[in-house]
């Protein structure tokens, strides 16, 4: 249809409409390119807040041990100190599963590479389509 179009054209107008949609086409890349790089951001954001309840719960779990080294050093009870070590043990994991979280999402990269590779594929169909 849109090869019809072109075949009964002439060459000013043809040109107008390639320019046209080449002009559509590069507005749509930029929508997409905007849309990808904000999902990026978000994955990063995502990350850098694992990564900050991974140190909440590091810190928790460190004064969850000191706890119970003071208990352990007052105390000879035996089961106040193995109770704040198995809460520390639990806060520690917890800030293991965090980090691990945290990790994945601020390993996602910000430049928008399929999009770039699209606009380079739209270049070279481009040039085919002119030549």
């Amino acid at each position: 249809m849109a090869s019809e179009r072109l075949r009964q054209s002439n060459l000013p107008e043809t040109f107008s409409q390639v320019l046209g949609d080449l002009a559509d086409l590069f507005r749509k890349e930029l929508r997409l390119a905007r849309a990808e790089l904000s999902s990026n951001v978000s994955a990063k954001l995502r990350g850098g807040i694992w990564f900050g309840l991974a140190g909440v719960f590091g810190l928790a779990s460190l004064a969850l041990v000191l706890g119970a080294l003071v208990a352990w050093i007052t105390s000879l009870d035996v089961s106040l100190h193995v109770a704040f070590l198995i809460v520390a043990a639990g806060v520690g994991l917890l800030a293991v599963i965090a980090y691990f979280a945290g990790q994945k999402d601020a390993q996602a990269e910000l430049t928008p590479s399929r999009t770039i590779s699209q606009v380079k594929r739209d270049i070279e169909i481009t040039k085919e389509q002119l030549t």
